[in-house]
Order: C-alpha cells, then structure tokens, then sequence
C-alpha cells in the first residue's frame, strides 16, 4: 500500500458512479469505502468513528474526505452532512451535484470544509480535487504559523551545525 494515502467514504446511489469512484481512488492507493444511500453513509460513518477499521481503535479514526451525493434516497447529502458535522465538525466534505447554482445555495446551512463539484466531470478532477487537500491544509497551516502546528516556535532558515560555523 502506499505510504501516503486517503481514507474516503463515498455515498453515491448509483452503483456504476460509486464503483468507478472506488476504482479510480484505490488505483492512486487510497482507501475507499462506499455507501449506497444517506443512511448507509452516517450508519458507516458513526462506526468507523467509533470502531476504527476491523474493530481496531489504534486505526485513523476519521475519513480524510467523504464524498457526498447530493440527491440520494432516503437521505439528502445536505442532511448527511449536517449529522457528519455534528459528530466531527472538522470533517472535510465533497459534494457532488448535477443541480447547478440553484442546489448550491442551498448549502449555506452547511459549515466549513465544504466543496462542491458539478457534474458532469472526469474522473481525474475528482482525483486532483481529493488529492490537493494535504497541499491545501499545509499552506493554510503555514499560514496560521507552525507553532499552532506543531508546538514550536519555528522560521524558514534552516539551522543545525551548518549555520553555526
């Protein structure tokens, strides 16, 4: 497996979507697990949250990205994403809507770490979209200062015996 790699639920209620999805993502060595329905999808995400994977709690207890549809049965993504908020408000999501503007307005109620992508689009801006967030979250990270990162005080200039002499 790679060393780097994703962990992503994906809740798409079209078989063939969630399948190439999957394939496409699992390619790149991320590991993804997919829900059929909004339900499925917050049942998933409260035990991996709880559980890990295979009942292991040393496991990443989170998903990196959870790929939402918007117009599912059973249970929108903009309610899926309310209940996912409310147990991790930090939760990075997709949305993924053929709706337009008019769907996007709709989702003001929803908090930070929100994006959206509109259908129709390639497989590989799915991939570039999920795989620019760890570039995305070091820069703003850089940004707010490494202390905050990391609990120490720190600057660009490299120091150690080099800089001494």
């Amino acid at each position: 497996m790679n060393e780097w790699f994703l962990r992503i639920l994906v809740a798409e209620d079209y078989k063939e979507l969630a399948d190439a999805y999957k394939m496409a993502l699992e390619a790149r060595g991320h590991i993804v697990t997919t829900t059929r329905d909004g339900i499925e999808c917050i049942q998933t995400y409260k035990e991996f949250v709880k559980y890990g994977i295979n009942g292991n709690k040393a496991d990443k207890l989170y998903f990196d990205t959870v790929i939402l549809d918007h117009f599912m049965p059973g249970m929108d993504g903009i309610d899926v994403a309310k209940e996912i908020q409310a147990i991790n408000p930090k939760q990075r999501i997709i949305f993924i809507t053929g709706g337009g503007k008019a769907v996007i307005r709709k989702f003001r109620e929803i908090k930070e770490n929100v994006e959206f992508m509109n259908k129709p689009f390639t497989l590989q801006a799915l991939i570039t979209q999920i795989e620019s967030w760890p570039l995305h979250m070091w820069r703003i990270r850089a940004r707010q200062g490494f202390k905050e990162w990391d609990e120490y005080e720190g600057t660009s200039v490299p120091v150690g015996p080099s800089r001494t002499g």
